[in-house]
């Protein structure tokens, strides 16, 4: 069985790799091989090459409207993924043309697939004002790689970030914060990890991002922080891959819970921050009580092998590629 995946950019992109890269050698197992194409890439050739798979995947790519009714019907079966708000943008305000023209892509592409597959509930909630045939597949990790490493006794405590250089702006917005509460603490340190380094008025060890290093940075850390400090429509939709990291490499969470980001987070793993305030508290509270960290960590592993271990949700792909749902 063959499928073709419609992408933004290239496989290495990190919804890309988590939604389908990562299972290519699983579907594989089962007799289902995938291709990429460019959604950039598509011409008339490659539209006439539509017939030779068995189901055409679009990743959450919106195109102008022509062009999506002629991959529309020369698709045998179609399949829409969605792991962001795509109606909306963080931060940035369009002018009710482009607005109206996004949602109206967006709505055509609902309509149109044979299945809808959203990455949470919230996206799915939007999703079925306009198709009744829509699926929750959560983002899901390898468990085997991101799993929690062996401690060595040491007198410090590390907390960590790591994402893109787009959401690199998240945590240079809690960087005062943060210097404040490694100034008050001498045995708390500062880990980051990404493609650009950080601009932060304080001390921190800076890892630079490079193929296949991330879940060894992610292991070596004593607490995850993820900041989101926009409410909005794009944040709420997100079901942050660095918390199921965290979670599944054993670390407690201090993060602001936006939206689907409830779905994954909650008392049981994690320390909410509802203001910028909080973040010194939240932390505080970590670094003075280690059971409190471990007993958070057991319980973050113990959800992700549970509701997100890819060799799960791979039972949910092979069916709705296959049409079985």
């Amino acid at each position: 069985m063959k499928a073709l995946v419609i992408i933004s950019r290239d496989r290495d992109k990190a919804s890309t790799r988590f939604r389908f890269v990562q299972y290519e050698a699983m579907l594989a197992e089962h007799g289902i091989s995938l291709d990429y194409v460019r959604r950039d890439a598509i011409d008339a050739a490659m539209l006439q090459r539509l017939a030779d798979y068995d189901v055409v995947i679009n990743q959450k790519c919106l195109m102008q409207k022509r062009l999506a009714a002629k991959v529309i019907a020369a698709s045998k079966r179609l399949v829409f993924d969605m792991d962001d708000a795509i109606w909306t943008r963080s931060g940035r305000t369009h002018s009710w043309f482009t607005v109206w023209r996004v949602k109206a892509r967006l709505r055509q592409w609902l309509a149109a697939a044979d299945v809808v597959t959203a990455a949470n509930d919230y996206l799915a909630g939007y999703a079925r004002q306009f198709s009744a045939r829509v699926q929750v597949i959560h983002m899901a990790l390898d468990t085997g790689q991101w799993q929690p490493a062996e401690r060595t006794t040491r007198a410090e405590v590390v907390m960590g970030w790591a994402g893109s250089p787009a959401t690199l702006k998240n945590l240079e917005h809690i960087g005062p914060q943060l210097c404040e509460t490694l100034a008050a603490n001498p045995s708390l340190r500062l880990a980051v990890y990404c493609g650009v380094r950080p601009t932060l008025d304080c001390e921190f060890a800076y890892t630079p991002f490079a193929p296949g290093t991330e879940a060894a940075f992610v292991q070596q850390l004593d607490i995850g922080l993820l900041p989101l400090p926009e409410d909005d429509a794009f944040t709420r939709g997100k079901s942050p891959i660095k918390a199921l990291q965290y979670l599944a490499c054993g670390l407690p969470v201090v993060a602001q819970v936006r939206g689907a980001t409830a779905e994954i987070l909650d008392a049981s793993n994690s320390l909410p921050v509802k203001q910028d305030s909080d973040w010194r508290r939240a932390i505080e509270t970590l670094l003075a009580d280690k059971a409190q960290r471990e007993r958070l960590g057991r319980a973050g592993r113990e959800f992700v092998l549970r509701e997100h271990d890819m060799h799960k949700t791979l039972e949910q792909i092979v069916t709705i590629l296959r049409g079985k749902e």
